[in-house]
């Protein structure tokens, strides 16, 4: 974002925040692991290490850990070692008895926080694979393989937590093809971009910012979808928006702030993050950070407008829940307006102006020092809610249909004084220069169909679409308990001795699951403490273990840091699902404990089970009187969800049903012995309330259309009498 000053004006580039996790995705990692790391192997990579000068003098002098960036200076996060490292002049080689080429190679810079990497030749052969680790193994990217190839032949990788990083390649025995790899560059954070033993830039942007996910707005949840952060070079942040086109195509565009790209070779080594942001609008708790694509292309580059629109190097898949953004070329925009932004390189925010932008020159030059288009910005006299920061740059501004009309180049306002900021207007750029690479009409409207505006675009057709389960209610709070007499945490260590914790989902006719959330509630730091996350299978409880990932390390599970479990391939399954962790150490410390819901008068059913040390699994809720109907916050990323089908079901006098399911016109239901007015209402899976109708039911019958609700998965409650039931339902579109 550029910050404007009296008088003065300058330039600000941005610091990237990327928090990868063990066994996650990053630039879509294709599965697999890397070989074991046993001690004698640590210390040939030790002497064989590849180790980085002293940070300069210049960067000791003007930046420390525990600076907060200020506007008005160069925003950047990391300090670029230039090198040239390749198997042929470093590391070592050794090959396994099936014939395996292994070349390992350990890069180090003392002080870092965290290390990235910059490839400047990767062209991996078929059959062979990369893997990029901290020495403990606790951060895993990888692997990558000949799938990971960008037309640039570079590759730009996230970072890891630490000041040492390992990289490990394989190739198979009778591949005759050689990979071409070569590392150009090593960038060493000093701003402490991400540490596993400290705190990271999570919550750094100012208060008065509110997050994403506590949007109550089906319009705003699906157009901050749209919404991602771009890493150039390893070194600096902005913000950005994946937009759509008059082909509605899935064409991954990327609209962006011009004084971003510093170079033209800057787009091949973008890393784009998607879904950096609170879950459940629980400010406590980070977001996992490792939903990424890496590279793009560059299309329309607009200096004295302060636009750059680049093309991802692939389609951002439908687990990344992505969202295309529409657009609107108005010249004179009406109500109210957002901006969906990641500030500081903190999670996803938002700000709102009450009032209509107006046209305005922003009176700023680009770094070239070009001075920009008079006329060409669309000004905010004042925020009403939220600011912009630094690392905001590039964030769309949408009108109040959600429509792009801007996107950020710079301004004065703070969350103390949030007034003249100010977006390059996307009717101006539009075609104000006839050459393709200085417009967007040619990459937006490719067909010439005079759009003066166009709707958001969801790529994935109803099978595909990923949505994220959760059994957290709107109103439920995120904590942890004591049994009484302090005798340990219902979901961590305790009298009981219990051994897992488990979610309860379902039942399915069919579902296919992608993924699982954990949110720790606690976790000590511990190189020899590991749990299991585990799904399991069952008609009353869980019975069979279906699919389990092993010995995860508690250093890769900090206490209110999101972690995500993404499946190497998706695994299709119906019935009643359980999914959890299960303890595999002996302490009678609480080393972890995983949040669940506190006490909510309106949550009649527990969700939560455990399992004792004799491995028999029960319901939380059924242990003991004083225990509450309860959830675990473990969520799913589940797609073509098929609850049990009841269209054609017709319900007895004795049975209390919601139906048809799935919904297509109105949701109908049957509340046996009940007579009078019942309340209806439905939550989307971000626990927004979206509906509430007070129906009238007749002789236990009663009905509610349901029009204008984005089609998916919802959570019912309905309120009869003194009773309230609960339950989960599918809207299909009309």
């Amino acid at each position: 974002m550029i910050i404007q000053y009296p008088m003065m004006y300058r330039y600000v580039f941005f610091f990237w925040l990327l928090l990868p996790f063990v066994g996650l995705s990053a630039q879509i990692s294709r599965g697999g692991s890397p070989l074991p790391l046993f001690d004698s192997e640590l210390e040939v990579l030790n002497d064989m290490a590849e180790s980085m000068p002293g940070l300069p003098l210049t960067v000791q002098q003007h930046y420390t850990v525990s600076d907060k960036p200020e506007k008005g200076t160069p925003l950047r996060f990391a300090h670029t070692y230039d090198v040239t490292l390749s198997p042929k002049n470093s590391g070592y080689v050794t090959n396994k008895i099936d014939g395996t080429t292994i070349w390992r190679l350990l890069i180090e810079s003392k002080g870092a926080y965290s290390l990235n990497l910059i490839f400047d030749q990767f062209a991996l052969a078929p059959g062979c694979s990369l893997y990029i680790y901290n020495p403990d193994q606790s951060v895993v990217l990888g692997a990558f393989t000949h799938q990971n190839n960008l037309p640039s032949g570079r590759l730009a990788t996230a970072p890891i937590p630490g000041d040492q990083i390992i990289v490990e390649y394989h190739q198979p025995a009778g591949q005759s093809k050689r990979s071409l790899l070569e590392i150009g560059s090593v960038n060493h954070d000093f701003l402490n971009l991400f540490s596993l033993k400290s705190i990271s830039r999570f919550n750094r942007s100012g208060s008065c910012n509110p997050d994403f996910t506590c949007e109550t707005d089906d319009l705003w949840l699906e157009a901050g979808q749209s919404v991602a952060r771009i890493m150039v070079n390893g070194r600096d942040l902005c913000s950005g928006t994946l937009i759509n086109n008059t082909r509605q195509d899935g064409k991954p565009y990327f609209l962006t702030a011009a004084h971003c790209i510093t170079d033209m070779n800057d787009p091949a080594t973008a890393i784009f993050t998607f879904n950096y942001q609170v879950p459940g609008c629980d400010g406590r708790v980070e977001g996992a950070f490792t939903q990424t694509l890496s590279g793009s292309f560059m299309r329309a580059y607009v200096e004295d407008l302060d636009v750059t629109l680049l093309e991802m190097s692939e389609i951002p898949p439908a687990i990344y829940r992505p969202y295309w953004a529409g657009w609107d070329r108005t010249t004179n925009p009406q109500g109210e307006v957002t901006t969906i932004h990641h500030p500081q390189g903190d999670v996803k925010k938002v700000a709102k102006s009450e009032d209509a932008p107006t046209t305005a020159s922003f009176n700023a030059s680009s770094p070239g020092g070009i001075p920009f288009i008079g006329n060409s910005h669309w000004r905010i006299a004042i925020w009403s809610e939220g600011t912009t920061e630094g690392g905001s740059s590039g964030s769309p501004l949408f009108t109040n249909e959600g429509k792009l009309i801007g996107s950020l180049s710079g301004g004065s306002a703070t969350c103390s004084n949030p007034v003249n900021d100010y977006f390059a207007r996307l009717n101006r750029v539009w075609d104000y220069y006839e050459d393709e690479s200085q417009q967007l009409a040619f990459w937006l409207d490719p067909d010439e169909t005079g759009a003066s505006s166009l709707n958001g675009l969801q790529f994935y057709n109803e099978q595909e679409e990923v949505f994220r389960l959760s059994n957290f209610m709107f109103e439920d709070v995120a904590g942890m308990e004591k049994y009484s007499g302090s005798s340990g945490f219902w979901s961590g260590h305790n009298v009981f001795g219990d051994q897992a914790f488990a979610e309860q989902y379902g039942p399915f006719s069919g579902v296919t699951l992608h993924g699982v959330y954990v949110m720790p509630a606690r976790s000590d730091f511990s190189l020899t403490q590991d749990v299991n996350i585990s799904v399991w299978q069952g008609v009353t409880e869980p019975e069979v273990k279906i699919l389990s990932r092993s010995n995860i390390n508690l250093l890769s599970l900090p206490a209110n840091r999101e972690y995500f479990w993404r499946f190497n391939e998706p695994l299709n399954t119906h019935g009643n699902i359980w999914v959890g962790v299960e303890l595999k150490y002996n302490t009678q410390t609480d080393s972890v404990v995983i949040y669940h819901s506190l006490y909510n008068p309106s949550k009649q059913v527990g969700t939560a089970w455990v399992m004792d040390p004799n491995n028999q699994w029960k319901n939380l809720a059924e242990r003991e009187n004083s225990i509450y109907p309860v959830s675990f916050w473990i969520d799913l990323l589940a797609s073509n969800v098929r609850d049990l089908d009841t269209s054609n079901i017709v319900p007895t006098i004795t049975d209390f049903m919601v139906y048809p399911n799935p919904v297509i016109n109105e949701i109908r239901f049957h509340i046996p012995d009940f007579t009078g007015y019942a309340m209806l209402e439905l939550y989307n899976q971000s626990g927004q309330k979206v509906i509430e109708h007070r129906v009238p039911v007749l002789d236990s019958a009663g009905k509610v259309a349901h029009h204008g609700i984005f089609p998916g998965l919802y959570i019912y409650r309905l309120y009869a009498g003194d009773k309230v039931y609960n339950g989960k339902i599918y809207i299909k579109a009309d």
